[in-house]
């Protein structure tokens, strides 16, 4: 057992320590009390008194990360007016399990920089700088470590094995299932209710239908997908019309429905190790040659015929059409209707989606140009539409280039006009001349984009024609109507005076991060 430091003597001041104590999930025979009753026999045979107590009660050793109480620990330990010098551990792995031994060493090290030393009380070995000392510390980590990777196997291997005799792996059932607990002795089944969960070790979970109106409607989702027609936006919008509320409650989302389409529990399929985040790593995606199916080990809500047809329709929804399988469909649009635009490519579900088209494309003019179809538009329409693209792509440039000298990361999608700063804003840029009224009277109109999503609209006004900003208006997310017009300015008046401004100042004050004074280099309105 290793010594204090310092010899005691019968008057000698007693060291000032702080003891560390962990006890993770794991069940370990190195419990709180044991380790707390350990440093405590230490502490009394080499006169140390203890001053303060650090705990981390039921977290995992892996890493740093969400244990408080030794990042607390870690922090005190730089504080001068500290009131100890040595801190006592009950052995390495209470440190921690960390899947890199470098990481323990540095946190030691780290306290014995500022003037602490860790003692581990039950240790074999004297925790001193000597050779042997060292190998033995980190023999210990490791051996620490690779107790979790060996613990990490054996619960993956478990959790394999109950999957593969039918049994329920974990989490919620989803809409139209619920679980229920199979007692191992007498096999007794009853259901349970949400947050409610086995407490005998022996007994196991197992999916089956729930409630019949929501497995009813849960066969419906899959007859309106497969042979109506209808997409998941139909189907959500179906269910929400007749106040029909999700399992949380809430409105159905298109994301809800496509969930159920797709998963195989709803064909008794027990499928399991989709995603893998051991020791805690990040979650990753698994391949699907490494994902556990068992399939019939539930009973099924909906049948293997109609859940197929509705795969084979997700199938050809997923796939990306080439660049010759877009322009044939839109010959094919023009050949039945005549004419191409928004509205007619949304009408025919079998056309190209317009978001696919300008992905590829850029634009739907580009789409335009590579088939030979002339739109028909004015022409000074569109010689106005031209001057708006030019000037929406020199106002993101400029901003861009603003925000990155600010250390923003900054991305572009020049097929939407959408900004992503920091990986978490979204911004629309556009750029819009007027409208006449009678060939006389100008006025402005904005539009909220409801095919994909935004925070901030910035919308910037010019003449027709012309080169020069009047000025801008900023509207944040739920000012507008998604998908509908509303007009910004008429008779020279703007209707969203509150968010109107004269330059994008206040566009960088939202980030919040910067002095605004490097913003010269934007051009305010007026300025080409």
């Amino acid at each position: 057992m290793p010594s204090a430091p310092g010899p005691r003597s019968g008057f000698a001041a007693p060291l000032r320590a702080a003891q560390y104590v962990r006890m993770s999930t794991d069940h370990q025979q190195c419990s709180p009390i044991f380790q707390r009753q350990a440093i405590a026999e230490y502490a009394e045979a080499h006169n140390i008194r203890i001053v303060r107590d650090y705990e981390d009660a039921g977290i995992s050793g892996l890493t740093l990360r969400e244990r408080p109480a030794l990042t607390r620990l870690l922090v005190d330990v730089e504080n001068p007016a500290r009131k100890f010098t040595v801190i006592l551990v009950y052995d390495v792995s209470r440190w921690g399990r960390f899947q890199d031994v470098d990481e323990a060493a540095f946190y030691e090290y780290a306290c014995r920089r500022a003037g602490v030393k860790v003692i581990y009380v039950a240790e074999p070995f004297e925790n001193d700088a000597s050779p042997a000392t060292c190998v033995m510390k980190a023999l210990k980590r490791a051996m620490a470590g690779e107790f979790s990777r060996e613990i990490s196997r054996k619960v993956f291997l478990g959790h394999c094995v109950n999957v593969e005799r039918g049994f329920h792996s974990g989490g919620p059932p989803g809409y139209g299932l619920q679980r229920v607990l199979v007692d191992a002795g007498s096999g007794i089944q009853r259901p349970l209710a949400p947050y409610q969960y086995k407490s005998i070790q022996t007994d196991r979970v197992i999916l089956a239908p729930g409630p019949p109106h929501e497995a009813a409607l849960v066969r419906k989702m899959f007859e309106w997908y497969a042979a109506r027609g209808m997409t998941a936006t139909d189907v959500a919008r179906r269910l929400n019309d007749f106040g029909i509320c999700n399992g949380a409650g809430r409105p159905w989302l298109p994301r809800n429905i496509l969930q159920i389409l797709r998963n195989e529990k709803y064909i008794g399929t027990n499928v399991y190790s989709r995603t893998s985040s051991k020791l805690d790593a990040a979650w990753e995606q698994l391949p699907r040659e490494e994902w556990i199916r068992v399939p019939g080990a539930f009973e099924p809500v909906v049948g293997n015929p109609l859940f197929g047809a509705v795969q084979r329709k997700l199938a050809r929804i997923r796939q990306i059409p080439s660049r010759e399988e877009i322009v044939h469909g839109l010959r094919k649009v023009i050949e039945k209707t005549g004419k191409l635009n928004q509205a007619t490519l949304r009408h025919y579900r079998s056309a190209p989606s317009v978001e696919r088209i300008m992905r590829e494309f850029g634009s739907l003019y580009g789409a335009y140009e590579e088939i030979g179809y002339s739109p028909g538009l004015d022409p000074e329409r569109s010689r106005n539409r031209c001057v708006e693209r030019r000037m929406e792509r020199s106002l993101a440039d400029v901003t861009m280039e603003v925000m990155r000298g600010l250390g923003h990361d900054v991305k572009y999608e020049k097929h939407t006009n959408v900004m992503c700063v920091d990986n978490a804003l979204r911004l629309q840029l556009v750029v819009r001349s007027s409208w006449l009224i009678r060939g006389n009277f100008p006025y402005w109109v904005v539009r909220w984009p409801d095919c994909f999503a935004i925070d901030f609209l910035v919308y910037a006004r010019i003449e027709r024609a012309a080169t020069d900003f009047l000025d801008f208006h900023i509207f944040p997310r739920g000012s507008l109507l998604p998908g509908a017009y509303a007009v910004v300015c008429r008779n020279g008046a703007s209707r969203f005076a509150d968010l109107r401004r004269t330059d994008l100042k206040s566009l960088v004050e939202l980030l919040d991060t910067v002095p605004l004074e490097v913003l010269d280099r934007l051009p305010p309105a007026g300025v080409t």
